[in-house]
């Protein structure tokens, strides 16, 4: 797989909400914090193209605020309609508190 590898945050940034959302390569990405991991989607539900980032996390999952589309953040798999499309999921290394994501 092609890209290259970008700083989008620091752990530190993570605040109780667990999300952080950083502009790379064009396109809003969201970063997921769960479990001691990262993973980072577009910022963009697949039903009407609406921004993710004031959705619900949890138990692995983010649920569109809008219309109630839920995806699975390891993979962006979207779980339930009305989204049936996924999300585009972005590889993720934490390097020394840093994360990286490749574009």
């Amino acid at each position: 797989m092609s890209g290259i590898w970008v700083r989008l945050a620091a752990l530190a940034e993570f605040g109780p909400s667990r999300k952080l959302v950083r502009a790379a390569a064009g396109e809003e990405i969201l970063l997921c914090r769960s479990q001691g991991q990262v993973f980072a989607l577009s910022n963009v539900c697949t039903h009407l193209g609406q921004p993710l980032a004031a959705g619900r996390l949890m138990s692995g999952q983010i649920h569109c605020p809008y219309h109630g589309a839920c995806f699975d953040i390891r993979t962006g798999t979207a779980l339930s309609g009305p989204a049936v499309a996924p999300l585009r999921y972005f590889p993720v290394e934490l390097r020394d508190g840093e994360v990286f994501v490749r574009i």
